[in-house]
């Protein structure tokens, strides 16, 4: 069963932050790189920022085995 988690995502130039609700400490990870896709932007990142049972982070749909790749919808991207 695949869950949604409530927290603050934050993408900046080369990394991404997370914090999840509940939690003190942010998950930290580098942008190894992107690909543009026709519905928005694959980030893929050094590390797994999300839990196994994880398919959408703070609005974020994420997904990775060995690494997390946090899917960016084009309309994130314009704004």
């Amino acid at each position: 069963m695949e869950t949604s988690t409530e927290a603050n995502v934050h993408l900046g130039e080369g990394i991404v932050v997370v914090r999840r609700k509940g939690s003190s400490s942010p998950a930290i990870a580098n942008v190894l790189g992107s690909v543009p896709t026709e519905t928005g932007t694959l980030l893929y990142l050094d590390r797994l920022i999300h839990k196994p049972y994880e398919s959408e982070l703070g609005g974020y749909a994420i997904k990775g085995a060995i690494s997390s790749i946090v899917i960016v919808p084009n309309e994130l991207i314009a704004a």
